[in-house]
Order: structure tokens, then sequence, then C-alpha cells
């Protein structure tokens, strides 16, 4: 009996090798069994919007969305697709949510500072493209210590052998 997590973990392995067909069929299976996983829907999402079914990928987001309004990668893809369909205000909406819910979060700055470019809003446009590029320059600083971090203790674990 395969557990539900490894049907899930599959997915995120089949996503990330570009699998999509194998990704989408684990992930369908995995919602069958666990049908309120707004990550999920999320990832699936993701899948489509890579295989470009916008309309999918867009129903999939407004599923995940259902089961938890606070999923910010959802309202960032939501943000996009309606972007793509010329919906600027509506897209505006879901990204403004997202740095609601987490500020932290880089790509709907960065989206928002798209959105405000193109409405010659500049003062805004500088505010949140300023804010993305901070935002993602303190994950890059993070993300080298972690990686610093484990490299010292796999070499303190090797010499405590």
């Amino acid at each position: 009996m395969v557990l539900l997590k490894e049907v899930y973990d599959l997915a995120m392995k089949y996503i990330e090798k570009g699998k999509l067909d194998e990704a989408e069929n684990a992930l369908q299976s995995y919602l069958e069994e666990n049908p309120v996983d707004a990550g999920a829907y999320d990832k699936l999402g993701i899948v489509f919007l890579k295989k470009g079914n916008l309309e999918e990928a867009k129903k999939c987001f407004l599923e995940a969305l259902k089961y938890d309004a606070r999923l910010v990668h959802a309202l960032n893809n939501l943000g996009n697709i309606v972007l793509k369909e010329g919906q600027l205000e509506l897209a505006m909406s879901y990204y403004k949510k997202a740095v609601v819910i987490d500020p932290n979060y880089p790509p709907p700055h960065n989206n928002l500072a798209v959105i405000y470019k193109q409405l010659n809003r500049y003062e805004d446009f500088v505010r949140e493209i300023k804010k993305a590029k901070q935002l993602e320059n303190k994950q890059m600083i993070y993300s080298d210590k972690v990686k610093l971090f484990e490299s010292l203790k796999k070499l303190w674990l090797k010499f405590r052998k």
C-alpha cells in the first residue's frame, strides 16, 4: 500500500523533473484521497500552468483558496493568470491580499511593481520593486547561511566519527 505522503512527494519530484503528465496524475490521485489540501491544488495549478492550460490552472488556484484563503502562493498565481487575461485591477487585488497575509513573500511585491509601472504609478513601482529586491536578497542570505550551517554540521559529524 502506497502512503498518501509518498504520492504527494512523488508528484513534487515529477514537477522538479518536468514530468508534468506524471505529476498531474499523482496529484489527481492524491486529491482523490485528500480533497481539501489547498497546497496540492496549488501545485496542480502550477502543473496546468506549465502545460499552458490557464483555465484548469485558474480552477485549481480558486479551489486552493476555497480551502485556504490565506495561501499566498495561490493568490499570487491567480493574480498572474488574471493579469494575463487583462484584468489589472483584479490581479492587483490578489497581489495586495498576498502582501497583507505575508509581507515577506517577494513575488507579489514584484508583480505589483509590474502593474504600477504599466499604470505609470512610478512612486508605487519604485517602492514595490525595492521591497521585492530587498526580500529576495534576505532570502538569498538566509539560504546561504543555512547551506553553510548544513556544511559545517556534516563536517562536524564526519570528524566526530
